[in-house]
């Protein structure tokens, strides 16, 4: 018999997939809720690193899409296995209902809500719907999109948009203020991030760009960018050379503080850094990585550039063309006002009700859940 305030939360490897999950799992639990928390041992070492604290269970998962037969094979045994632990789970714990976050480690145990016939939700995390997901779509009760543009729907599932969670501090930053030009007594801050260790290709790309700007626009900048520690001396030099004001860093403890003193973001398009810009209401520069999985950085960007709320550079375009993002830079350097109109969009875009709706979604399964228990 299933218990009426126990979720089980599955998610697969990576932090785009953990960190949405933990942050619903603490919204659950502040309402009273009992979590469990199920991932593969990649996601467990992200939970130990980010929330200690965190009790985590360790199924066995791995993608049967990629590498040779032989690997895909047991990919298939280990997801397999993983359904037989998931059933065991829930036998144990009894939930009400299984939430899955995306990655194949939240595949066993929808499978297994679907033999022990218990209600389940999906949430996707990208604009791009992963491929574990369009699997499972048609095993779940609702399919929870983080995107207005997300792509593609699955067929015959109920989908609803919902956002993708982002702490209340980015929203509770200041509105980007009004600004009639940059000098050197005001400069133009511009943060510069790229994943949780920093691009590698931005320590060459920006300086490379900022270098073509004139120099009294040099002048008047000052950067912050995130950097990998083993580039980080080169890179110094290089904006010492050029007498750019720079502080680098391969870790920024306060990334919401960094976030708010910027005028212009240049980032990657991770479906979370997309969603803290937007909700921090800056103007920002997308360059999605090139080999993420079926392109979904750039689809993520596009929610936001297709709006006029962000721009968008290809990592090809800025290196077949070095002067491309120069020009986007200046475009928005000379022109505060250009600033002030995309970080307004870009905040109109945020989802700041996402965990709120997520929630509700989640409690409508416990109250079909009472209903059918009585």
């Amino acid at each position: 018999m299933m218990t009426s305030n126990r979720i089980l939360l599955a998610a697969g490897g990576t932090g785009g997939h953990v960190i949405p999950a933990l942050a619903v799992c603490n919204g659950l639990r502040e309402r009273g809720f009992d979590c469990k928390f199920l991932t593969d041992i990649r996601g467990q070492a992200v939970l130990e690193k980010i929330a200690p604290e965190q009790k985590v269970s360790t199924i066995s998962a791995s993608s049967p899409v990629s590498g040779a037969f032989l690997k895909r094979l047991f990919s298939l045994f280990k997801l397999s296995f993983g359904v037989i632990q998931s059933v065991f789970y829930i036998a144990r714990f009894r939930p009400f209902c299984i939430v899955g976050f995306g990655g194949y480690p939240s595949a066993p145990p929808l499978i297994a809500a679907n033999i022990c016939q218990l209600p389940s939700l999906l949430h996707e995390q990208n604009a791009r719907v992963g491929r574990a997901n369009l699997f499972l779509a048609n095993r779940v009760k609702t399919m929870l999109l983080s995107w207005k543009n997300s792509t593609p729907l699955p067929k015959n599932t109920d989908v609803k948009l919902t956002g993708l969670p982002v702490r209340d501090v980015f929203f509770e930053l200041a509105d980007y203020p009004e600004k009639s030009h940059f000098n050197t007594d005001k400069p133009c801050h511009i943060l510069i991030i790229g994943g949780s260790l920093g691009a590698e290709i931005f320590a060459n790309l920006i300086p490379n760009a900022i270098s073509k700007l004139p120099e009294e626009v040099q002048k008047s900048l000052t950067i912050t960018q995130q950097v990998r520690s083993e580039q980080q001396s080169e890179l110094e030099a290089a904006y010492s050379a050029m007498s750019v004001t720079h502080f680098c860093s391969s870790f920024f403890t306060k990334m919401p503080d960094e976030m708010a003193k910027a005028d212009i973001i240049i980032s990657r398009a991770g479906a979370a850094s997309v969603a803290e810009i937007a909700a921090t209401g800056r103007a920002a520069i997308f360059i999605p990585f090139p080999a993420s999985l079926d392109d979904h950085q750039t689809v993520n960007a596009k929610s936001l550039t297709d709006e006029n709320a962000a721009i968008l550079v290809t990592q090809k375009e800025a290196e077949s063309d070095p002067t491309l993002l120069t020009k986007e830079l200046l475009s928005l350097i000379t022109n505060p006002q250009k600033c002030k109109q995309m970080a307004a969009k870009a905040r109109k875009l945020a989802h700041r009700d996402a965990l709120r709706k997520i929630i509700e979604t989640i409690t409508s399964c416990q109250n079909s859940a009472t209903r059918s228990a009585k």
